[in-house]
């Protein structure tokens, strides 16, 4: 309880902190909120909006019955309902789709916690359009880049699933429920999905602030430069602060990756394990949507841990082998 109270005490310091540098120089910092409301309205809005109001519909209309595909990865993946369906939602929608599926699922009484876990830890992923068009074509400038990354985030998240199978309740059990019919369906799906957007939009925003707080207050460049320092490791204090942003916000770090004077097979690995980690900014996105399921953070933070390895090591030898 003490060590909780003192770590309040330091988080409240912080903000405030926050707070008067905001008022120091509130132009720097408004321009840093607009840029990133900027990104969130040209890139992120147009593609997540349609696909939460389109997946919600799914998840209503249709009772997510287990298919064929589906038995199989319950089967593999040790979880009681539907795991294909919303690991191929979850890609084709991208972060945060996987966690507000998996919350509805569980709202639904469909899922227990431990399923949550567990599906949690091979369904949070980009989606096609992020990972290809904005960071390989876009912001890399590589078409071939950006489907080496896809393929090795969907192969990392397979395998990054088999190594949580194993955590299960013995005394499990699920109530399905049969979805009543609602009169106001679309309704509630585009409420619900415009609440969903709007989350992200302000986690974006944070993290793009909290970003150039760091980079204005040069603890980026200090972090960056005793870590060169540490490791030898010479003329590396660009990507280094790259990687840094993109473990807060993956879009800002793989536009300053792309900035750093580094090849595209250092660009490609690196993004895509910026890309699989999904940094803070996702990490939170994704929890804000399970907090009715209590899931500790420390899970889902180990989870996408081990998902960014086994993707460094796949993208490293697609990145040998095809670019």
């Amino acid at each position: 309880m003490i060590k909780k109270l003192k770590a309040n005490k330091i988080i409240v310091i912080l903000l405030i902190s926050v707070c008067f540098i905001f008022i120091l120089n509130p132009e720097i910092y408004s321009k840093s909120c607009f840029d990133a409301i900027g990104m969130w309205a040209t890139k992120v809005l147009p593609v997540l909006l349609p696909f939460f109001i389109l997946t919600r519909l799914i998840v209503e209309l249709s009772e997510m019955n287990a298919g064929r595909m589906d038995k199989y990865f319950n089967k593999a993946y040790n979880v009681p309902s539907c795991g294909f369906k919303l690991f191929l939602l979850s890609i084709i929608s991208g972060y945060p789709m996987g966690a507000k599926l998996i919350a509805n699922m569980y709202e639904k009484n469909k899922i227990d916690s431990t399923d949550a876990k567990k599906l949690m830890s091979f369904t949070s992923i980009s989606g096609p359009m992020f990972i290809v068009g904005t960071v390989g074509l876009k912001i890399f400038g590589s078409f071939k880049a950006g489907i080496i990354m896809l393929i090795a985030n969907i192969i990392a998240c397979l395998i990054n699933g088999l190594l949580y199978r194993k955590d299960r309740n013995k005394n499990h059990t699920v109530q399905y429920q049969s979805t009543s019919a609602k009169q106001n369906i679309l309704s509630d799906c585009i409420y619900d999905s415009l609440v969903s957007i709007l989350m992200v939009a302000g986690y974006i925003v944070v993290s793009f602030l909290l970003i150039d707080i760091l980079k204005n207050t040069n603890i980026l460049n200090i972090l960056s430069n005793t870590i060169c320092s540490v490791f030898h490791m010479n003329n590396s204090q660009d990507i280094i602060t790259a990687i840094m942003s993109g473990m807060i916000e993956i879009t800002r770090g793989s536009i300053e990756l792309s900035n750093a004077n580094v090849s595209l097979n250092t660009m490609t690995i690196v993004g895509s394990t910026m890309i699989a980690f999904g940094g803070v900014s996702i990490i939170m996105q994704s929890l804000g949507f399970i907090s009715r399921i209590h899931l500790p953070v420390k899970s889902i933070i180990l989870q996408k841990t081990t998902q960014a390895i086994i993707c460094l090591i796949i993208t490293s030898v697609l990145v040998v082998l095809f670019l």
